[in-house]
């Protein structure tokens, strides 16, 4: 009976042991590297726990353990120590490229701690693609420019990708597409212009850094201009061979619900926000795509507010095979009513025709064409592009109609028709 007892006893002691705030354990291959001039190592995961080693901007060591906000390292005289997460970087060798962002707001803080208190060490704009180095509750550390500084951002502000950079063909071609683009020393907006490129300037591409092409001038020197304001004229051999492959199967399809958080779109005859119903058609197409294959992208999940060249960044980072805007239309005059295709560049064009007879052959409605149409997401998209208008959320029986579960169901049948089509 004494001997049953023990090892219950036993046994209890180590579910309780168990049970005691549990930590997370990185793999042992994980380093962290000091990012301030001097770092406090502590005893303990805690601002209370005494200081018994500093260490040097710069240093790394091995990472043992992580507990809520608090690293536990590996020190080089065999003691182990506690640091602050934020204030340094973690750097796990399994990891073979860091992730990507994309801003999506103007004029977004970057601070030098992951806290509103921290000082403002520059600015970010809309579009902006940034490299992710860690992260801390709701900040994201970033790295800035080429200098290999290190800031902090609010995690709510940016648009998460993973994607490898693009990879770039021998000999690959950008065309500019407006007279008078910038063209500048390094990847980025701030950066010095040093040469003005014109509508139909071609150069060569050397390669590919955050969202910029590195081409070569002709009197031999570099320059990087943005990868949202030119045309590819050659493509990858991986655009080549998708090419090849018939169907959905394997494609890239971002689809863009127009508007979202302040920004509502229009406002239906009887009260529908365009914001509102653009993420119910892109959410019912996005299922109906994925099912036969398709790798599918989202420029919004939600009602939030996203500007438009972080949706135009979206299509060129994932090297969309077709970009798709939905739209909801409205005018003064009532009584109209149907759906409008729209590509801005030539090479838009037949993706646009493919969509437009995609509807008109399966949902019986006023066709009112394919058209040219100047809108940022089509204009500034480097990839094949279309807006959709579909349908008149200002007539009032049109209206009705496209918040019933029948027309949304036709309505992207139609475009999944289209696409099939295109593909093929």
């Amino acid at each position: 009976m004494i001997k049953r007892s023990f090892i219950l006893f036993t046994l209890l002691i180590f579910i309780t042991i168990g049970s005691i705030q549990p930590s997370y354990y990185v793999q042992a291959q994980s380093t962290v590297e000091v990012d301030v001039e001097v770092l406090n190592i502590r005893e303990g995961p805690g601002l209370s726990y005494p200081i018994i080693h500093k260490g040097k901007i710069g240093e790394t060591y091995g990472l043992l353990q992580e507990k809520q906000d608090w690293y536990e390292i590996q020190l080089e005289n065999g003691k182990k120590g506690w640091v602050a997460d934020y204030l340094v970087s973690v750097d796990e060798q399994q990891k073979h490229l860091e992730s990507k962002g994309i801003v999506t707001v103007d004029g977004l803080n970057i601070r030098s701690t992951p806290n509103l208190s921290g000082n403002i060490i520059g600015k970010l704009n809309a579009g902006e693609v940034i490299q992710i180095l860690n992260e801390s509750k709701d900040w994201i550390q970033i790295s800035i420019g080429n200098r290999g500084q290190k800031g902090w951002v609010s995690r709510q502000y940016i648009m998460f990708d993973t994607k490898n950079e693009m990879n770039i063909p021998q000999q690959m071609m950008v065309t500019i597409i407006h007279n008078g683009t910038n063209l500048r020393s390094q990847p980025s907006t701030s950066s010095p212009i040093v040469g003005k490129g014109s509508s139909g300037d071609s150069y060569t591409v050397v390669e590919t850094k955050n969202n910029w092409y590195k081409i070569q001038l002709s009197n031999g020197n570099f320059a990087y201009v943005a990868s949202w304001v030119v045309l590819t004229t050659m493509e990858t051999a991986q655009d080549n061979d998708k090419k090849k492959e018939k169907g959905l199967k394997g494609k890239i399809i971002v689809i863009d619900p127009g508007h979202g958080g302040r920004d509502s779109g229009t406002i239906g005859f009887s009260g529908t926000f365009e914001k509102d119903i653009t993420l119910q058609t892109a959410e019912i197409l996005k299922n109906k795509l994925k099912e036969d294959g398709a790798v599918v992208y989202l420029t919004r999940e939600k009602d939030a507010f996203v500007p438009l060249p972080a949706r135009v960044n979206l299509s060129s980072i994932h090297r969309a095979d077709a970009f798709i805007s939905l739209h909801y239309d409205s005018i003064d005059d009532q009584s109209v009513v149907g759906h409008t295709s729209y590509y801005y560049h030539s090479y838009q064009k037949i993706l646009a025709e493919n969509i437009n007879n995609g509807i008109s052959n399966i949902l019986e409605i006023n066709n009112r064409g394919v058209r040219f149409g100047d809108f940022h997401v089509i204009r500034e998209n480097t990839r094949p592009a279309v807006l959709l208008e579909l349908g008149y959320l200002s007539n009032p029986v049109q209206e009705a109609s496209i918040n019933s579960k029948k027309y949304q169901e036709l309505m992207t049948d139609g475009i999944y028709n289209g696409l099939v089509n295109y593909f093929n």
